[in-house]
């Protein structure tokens, strides 16, 4: 264990501790009860694989400029990557744990706030501690926890949030006061076209239909991820295991054109990465694998294979259509400006996650049977 205790007016070592976890972390997650300052030359490691960075929102401390300076710093691939725990009052940790190319793992908590302050006039008092394999997994499972009610940071979501004029006094009346009238920044109004009931039900079956394929087409996709099956003939057997006439695709006719100049063996071994991640490393995968296929300019990554994404995690992704896209600029919702294709990606995924978590009476219980509604209603209005 190694102790910080910060005298005003005087240097903090803590600064080169920060730096030091970001240069060598392979996992690093970033959790703050607000962000009035940030660093940016501060670098992550290239070695990272996954990094979570999540900010508090109560009583409007946390500054919109910090935020957007955090989003101009970040890489495009890892703007989804920078969350506000919305749908969380009373988020007041203030912590950097990591683990680096060693296995080792590591935490900083304390008083301080990642600001210049903090490192340089604050009196403040901090701990770096090595930490068990197993209290790492515990870390992952609390900072799982704390991402389902949060949502990535976007320029639409700083006009949304109120900023506080001034920073209220701990405990004072007006601090409490505001503290009980704290609401997530974004309320979501979900589509309920007339037909909700029986749109659903048709999606239900379209899902039930692709559960009765689901087997072969694996097969399929596993095949041709390892060579043993072509371009030309994965194009030819795909539609006995996903087709209209087997009821389980889920878009219109249109992309059979694009489809046949598609690359289908990096296809398939992008599908299955991601279907052979863990849950938790998962948002992590899809998003470097759609990157990569953007790389390589691989013309079934979107419609294609967000569907076949949708049918296989219906409650994680969705399909990626102007519908639910021009959802989310409903409510001014759209993802960082610079966003990779995969960061796009995941930050529509979250966000739409996000929607139906927030109305858990609502007809559609995922992804899937929401993106039905979504296509059905011309005008976002909640039921009545």
């Amino acid at each position: 264990m190694e102790l910080f205790l910060h005298q005003s007016k005087q240097k903090s070592q803590l600064g080169h501790r920060y730096t030091k976890a970001f240069r060598e972390a392979v996992e690093l997650y970033v959790v703050s009860a607000y962000l009035t300052e940030w660093d940016d030359a501060l670098k992550i490691s290239p070695e990272c694989k996954r990094f979570r960075f999540i900010v508090g929102k109560d009583f409007g401390i946390t500054r919109k400029d910090a935020c957007r300076k955090v989003l101009r710093w970040l890489a495009p691939s890892r703007k989804a990557e920078f969350l506000v725990a919305d749908g969380i009052r009373g988020f007041h940790p203030k912590s950097v744990i990591w683990k680096d190319l060693s296995g080792d793992a590591f935490m900083i908590i304390g008083s301080s706030n990642l600001s210049k302050a903090a490192f340089n006039s604050n009196v403040e008092a901090n701990i770096l501690v090595s930490i068990s394999a197993s209290e790492f997994n515990d870390v992952r499972a609390w900072i799982d926890w704390i991402e389902e009610s949060s949502i990535p940071v976007s320029e639409d979501w700083l006009e949304l949030y109120t900023e506080a004029v001034r920073p209220p006094k701990i405990g004072s009346d007006e601090n409490k006061a505001s503290f009980a009238d704290e609401a997530p920044t974004v309320v979501f109004k979900l589509p309920w076209p007339a037909n909700a009931a029986e749109r659903v039900q048709e999606r239900q079956n379209q899902m039930k239909a692709f559960e009765k394929h689901k087997k072969g087409l694996m097969a399929l996709f596993r095949r041709t991820a390892k060579g043993e099956i072509k371009n030309k003939e994965f194009y030819e057997l795909l539609p006995s295991h996903w087709s209209f006439e087997l009821g389980n695709r889920l878009q219109g006719r249109g992309w059979e054109r694009l489809g046949m100049a598609a690359d289908f063996k990096e296809i398939a071994q992008a599908f299955i990465a991601i279907e052979d991640a863990s849950k938790r490393d998962r948002d992590d995968v899809v998003r470097r694998e759609i990157d990569r296929l953007h790389d390589r300019a691989n013309p079934a990554r979107r419609a294609f294979l967000s569907e076949m994404l949708c049918l296989r995690f219906p409650n994680s992704y969705p399909v990626l259509n102007n519908p639910v896209r021009a959802f989310l600029v409903k409510h001014q919702l759209s993802a960082p400006s610079g966003s990779s294709e995969g960061s796009k990606y995941i930050d529509l995924a979250k966000k739409l996650r996000t929607a139906l978590r927030a109305n858990p009476s609502y007809i559609a219980k995922n992804l899937a049977e929401l993106d039905l509604l979504i296509w059905d209603s011309s005008e976002y209005n909640p039921r009545g």
